[in-house]
């Protein structure tokens, strides 16, 4: 017999799992429709998700299989009657050729019903079978069976016959496999592969430019693919290497120095994505300052005590001040988190924009490019934005904007309300 619950939440843990249960076989029954319909702009809100989700896709010959690490303190639990406290959440996913794609290629409904949560992280996975060697996008929503709460993310698939990240099993010394290219810390990286392994790491270490407005007609410089040093590989056991992260910059491990495909890891400081050093808080004012001002705050041996000055000028009051700085660096933030890649996120074309406008009310994706609105769609005074994706060998998230002379007024209006001291959120 089964075991009863006691939880004085019973009725609502059943009945939220019936519903739970009821919305995913209507989901599995009904017509796909293309992503790149879908308004997905609560993948760059600006909080992040109370369900908090991170994936790695690993490339074997006959599967993909990708791996989901989330907290278990943000599922809800149920007391059974043995004392123990059980979650029950779903793993609902679609798989596509692009996002373009008006159907589904395959999907599926896993429901975890009564597992005892692990302390702190809890892993799931699953494999998709049947693939060929191309690009696929799978939609995934994990989904708290015990209240409404999900999170939606998409994870794209490349079963390219090159070697990049979905081939290689990245562990750090201290935190085990690695998710995403984000190191935090000095760290040792053992390396395998499931197929050919590198043996150096591409060492860079670049200071680049913040972004130029969304009117530029600037052309970027082209970059300079010479690595500042090659780190070898050190055999650790057989089939695995290790080296050391310790110098802040990008990491691009390749099989050789004539080989252009690889993996990256980026370590930007034990700090980020937060922004605590003064250098942290003086560089991202570029795009709200004069040059003038924007010199001024490196005048001096006090650079934090210009920055809070000119808060406090721009917002006349140290409250409002504490206000603006709190906002204004909650979006650098995010846009490091969002964004980063071979250079910090608030400094890419859409950290510029996020930082300076907001998140937007709706972003369309394609295979090739990221549509952002503000505003209400179809109304003469809605902004529209358009990033296009960039072939890049260190990251799959780089998108450079469109820039057009048009965007001028919008900049202005938007730079001019944060020198008036208002929080922006474009309208």
């Amino acid at each position: 017999m089964s075991q009863k619950r006691r939880s004085i939440k019973f009725l609502k843990s059943v009945a939220l799992l019936a519903v739970g249960c009821f919305l995913l076989f209507a989901t599995s029954c009904s017509v796909s429709k293309s992503v790149a319909g879908k308004n997905v702009s609560f993948l760059y809100e600006g909080k992040m998700p109370v369900l908090h989700l991170e994936t790695k896709v690993l490339n074997f010959e006959d599967r993909s299989t990708i791996y989901l690490k989330f907290k278990s303190e943000d599922l809800e639990r149920s007391e059974y009657e043995d004392g123990s406290l059980r979650v029950n959440y779903s793993i609902r996913y679609r798989l596509y050729t692009t996002y373009s794609s008006p159907t589904a290629l395959d999907s599926a409904n896993l429901v975890r019903k009564d597992v005892l949560p692990a302390p702190g992280n809890m892993i799931d996975t699953f494999s998709i079978r049947g693939l060929e060697n191309r690009g696929y996008l799978v939609e995934c929503t994990i989904r708290d069976l015990n209240t409404p709460q999900s999170n939606t993310v998409f994870i794209p698939i490349s079963r390219s016959d090159q070697l990049n990240e979905q081939k290689l099993i990245l562990n750090s010394s201290s935190k085990g496999l690695l998710y995403h290219p984000l190191v935090e810390q000095v760290d040792s990286i053992r390396v395998s592969s499931l197929g050919a392994m590198p043996t150096m790491a591409r060492y860079y270490n670049r200071t680049f430019p913040v972004s130029l407005p969304p009117f530029s007609s600037t052309r970027p410089k082209p970059f300079d693919f010479t690595p500042d040093s090659i780190i070898a590989l050190e055999p650790w056991k057989e089939g695995v290497s290790t080296f050391t992260i310790i110098r802040k910059g990008f990491y691009h491990l390749v099989e050789d120095s004539a080989s252009r495909s690889g993996a990256t890891l980026y370590y930007y400081g034990p700090h980020f994505p937060e922004a605590k050093t003064v250098m942290d808080l003086a560089l991202p004012l570029r795009y709200v300052t004069t040059n003038e001002e924007y010199s001024a705050l490196f005048e001096g041996d006090n650079i934090k005590r210009n920055v809070d000055e000119y808060w406090l000028k721009v917002g006349g009051s140290p409250n409002r001040a504490r206000e603006l700085i709190q906002a204004y660096y909650g979006r650098v933030q995010y846009a490091n988190v969002y964004f980063s890649s071979y250079l910090e996120g608030w400094k890419s074309d859409r950290g510029m924009c996020y930082v300076v406008y907001g998140p937007p009310d709706a972003i369309y994706r394609k295979s090739g490019t990221e549509t952002w609105v503000y505003g209400e769609e179809g109304r003469y005074n809605a902004l529209t934005l358009t990033f296009t994706k960039v072939t890049n060998p260190f990251t799959d998230n780089d998108y450079r904007l469109n820039r057009m002379a048009s965007l001028k007024t919008s900049w202005y209006r938007a730079v001019e309300l944060w020198r008036q001291g208002r929080v922006l959120k474009y309208e």
